[in-house]
Parts: C-alpha cells; sequence; structure tokens
C-alpha cells in the first residue's frame, strides 16, 4: 500500500513539472505544458504579471502580439550562459523571446534566444548555431555553454509555471 501512494504521488509530482527545455544546436524546440483548467483571459493577465515581476528592478520586459490565447515576451537575461575557454571563464547576456499559446488544459511556449551580448554588455555577432559544429556538438572550446544555458531557460520557464499553477 505505502509502495502504490509512493509511486503515485511520483507520477502526479512528474505530471505536475513542465518539460524540460534541451538545447539543440538551432535552439530549442517548443514544449507543451499542462496546467489545470484556467479561462485564457486569466491566462493572458496572469503571464503579463509574471513578466513584469519576474523581471522587476532587473530587466525591461516587451508584452507584445497580445490576442485572446497568446502573447511574446522579449526581456533580457544577465549571466545566461558561461563558458570556459583555456581555463578562462566568459559570460554571456541574452535576448530572449517567450512566444507562449494558451489552450483549454495547456500551453505551448517556444522560447528562443536572439541577440547576444558580452559581460560588458557589448553585442557580439555569435548566434547559438555559431557554436556547435554541422554535426550538432558543441565546438571546442565552448563547455558549459550547453548546461548553464539550459539551467537558465529552464528557470526562466518553471518560475512562469509555478505562477501560472499556483494562482489561486
Amino acid at each position: 500500500m505505502r509502495i502504490t501512494l509512493l509511486l503515485l504521488f511520483f507520477y502526479c509530482v512528474a505530471w505536475a513539472q513542465p518539460p524540460v527545455m534541451e538545447l539543440q544546436s538551432y535552439g530549442f524546440d517548443p514544449i507543451e505544458v499542462s496546467i489545470p483548467n484556467i479561462p485564457n483571459d486569466k491566462l493572458i493577465k496572469l503571464t503579463q504579471s509574471w513578466a513584469r515581476e519576474y523581471n522587476f528592478g532587473k530587466n525591461t520586459v516587451d508584452l507584445t502580439e497580445v490576442t485572446d490565447n497568446s502573447l511574446t515576451i522579449s526581456s533580457f537575461k544577465k549571466n545566461a550562459f558561461y563558458y570556459r575557454n583555456y581555463g578562462e571563464v566568459f559570460y554571456f547576456r541574452i535576448h530572449y523571446t517567450m512566444k507562449i499559446e494558451f489552450s483549454q488544459n495547456s500551453y505551448r511556449l517556444s522560447f528562443n534566444v536572439g541577440d547576444i551580448y558580452t559581460d560588458g554588455n557589448v553585442l557580439i555577432e555569435y548566434k547559438l548555431p555559431d557554436y556547435f559544429d554541422s554535426s550538432g556538438k558543441l565546438k571546442d572550446g565552448y563547455s558549459a555553454l550547453d548546461d548553464s544555458l539550459e539551467k537558465t531557460v529552464n528557470n526562466i520557464v518553471q518560475s512562469h509555471y509555478d505562477f501560472i499553477v499556483n494562482y489561486k
């Protein structure tokens, strides 16, 4: 009986988590997230509130393309990723865009990393695909880039998810 309850608990916890976004050579694939049944207009308002609160005092946030069931969020994230090259660590800030499309009990989230800036706020020419070779693997000298960027993106996505599901 205890084992059954424990397995049920872990299943519910796993189901309640948004899928993990994984970095590919071209960026991130969109994810589908299950949520409680909340009207779309309320989800739009909650997401707008989350975006302003999440970025309060840190970054500007743009809310665009707002419709009855979708919106786009654009902002910056300092120290979004880093990589190590010959023992030296380089930190980067990103300009990202999240497109969220709501439906009855779920939403689809697309996360795009646009411009990349140095720690000194200088725009660099590299885009995400430039860090990967033709086979889709990170080029030599960019260790930790994928793990650090995935962690940042998943923290943002998880923060939004938590804000939505904890709405009362």
